[in-house]
C-alpha cells in the first residue's frame, strides 16, 4: 500500500469538536478516501484555531518536514481550502511537495494528479477559497466599523487597564491594571519632563508590574500614555471617532 500523511486545520476553537467542519469531521472524511484509494496513513498532521491565510503553521512546516524526508508519497486532506485559503500559499505548499515528490490530494474534490486540467480545477478551488476568506474580512470589517461607530470595542487586544470578554459590548475595567494606568498618568502630570524610563523604574520601584506580571518597560509607559483619549472614554477606529463605551478612567481634568 501507498504510504500517505493526513493534513488537518480548522481557524477557530469552535471547529475543533464535531462540527461539519471540524477536526473529527475532517478526520472522517480523510478515513474513508484513504481506505477506498488504498492507502495506508502513517502520519497525522493537526493545525486547530489557526487560519489557512498563513503559513506559519506547527503541522503544516511539520508536514512539509517529513515530506522531504519522503515518509510518505501521498498528503490527504478533507478539502482543499484546509491547506490553504490563499492561492498563492496553496500554490507553494504544492510545489513544495511535489519537489518532495509528494502528490496533495482532497478526499472532496477528486481532481487528482498533475495533468493540465486537474492542476487548473486545483488552482481555481484555491481562488474561490481565497474569494471567500476575503469575503468574510470584509464582512467582519463592515461590521467593526459600525460597532465603532456606536464606541463599542471592534477587536484586538485589549488596552491596559481593561479586559474584554466574549459577547461583551464594552471593554470591562481590570481593577489591578486600571491602578497602573492611574498611577502613570499621575506621574507624568507631576513630572512632565521625566523620561519614559525614568517613569518606568518609578512604577518598577512601587511595585507596580506590567501586564503579564513582569517588568514594566518603558514602551508599555509609552503606549498607555498615547492612549489618553480612550482613557478618557473617547474610541477610535479606522477613522472613526466615538464616544467609547467603556467607562473611562481618567477625567478630563487631567488633560
Amino acid at each position: 500500500m501507498t504510504k500517505a500523511a493526513a493534513y488537518l486545520r480548522v481557524s477557530t476553537e469552535g471547529q475543533v469538536g464535531d462540527d461539519k467542519f471540524g477536526l473529527a469531521a475532517q478526520r472522517q472524511a480523510v478515513e474513508e478516501y484513504a481506505k477506498a484509494q488504498g492507502l495506508e496513513l502513517v502520519a497525522w498532521y493537526e493545525d486547530d484555531g489557526i487560519s489557512g491565510g498563513t503559513l506559519d503553521r506547527p503541522g503544516l512546516m511539520a508536514l512539509l518536514a517529513a515530506a522531504k524526508a519522503h515518509e510518505f508519497k501521498v498528503v490527504v486532506v478533507a478539502k482543499m481550502d484546509r491547506v490553504a485559503r490563499d492561492l498563492m500559499a496553496q500554490l507553494w505548499i504544492e510545489k513544495e511537495l511535489l519537489k518532495a515528490e509528494v502528490e496533495l490530494v482532497s478526499a472532496a474534490e477528486p481532481f487528482r494528479g498533475n495533468d493540465p486540467a486537474n492542476v487548473l480545477f486545483r488552482q481555481i478551488i484555491g481562488a474561490f477559497a481565497q474569494f471567500e476568506k476575503a469575503r468574510i474580512a470584509e464582512r467582519m470589517t463592515g461590521g467593526r466599523r459600525q460597532k465603532a461607530a456606536r464606541g463599542g470595542y471592534s477587536g484586538g487586544g485589549a488596552p491596559t487597564g481593561y479586559r474584554a470578554r466574549r459577547g461583551a459590548k464594552a471593554l470591562e475595567v481590570d481593577p489591578d491594571a486600571a491602578r497602573l494606568v492611574l498611577r502613570v498618568f499621575a506621574l507624568r502630570d507631576a513630572e512632565p519632563n521625566a523620561s519614559l524610563q525614568a517613569l518606568a523604574d518609578r512604577l518598577n520601584a512601587e511595585g507596580f508590574t506590567g501586564p503579564k506580571g513582569g517588568r514594566i518597560f518603558a514602551m508599555q509607559v509609552k503606549r498607555i500614555l498615547d492612549r489618553r483619549a480612550f482613557y478618557e472614554g473617547h474610541y477610535r477606529y479606522a477613522g472613526i471617532e466615538a464616544q467609547g463605551q467603556h467607562a473611562p478612567l481618567l477625567g478630563k481634568a487631567t488633560a
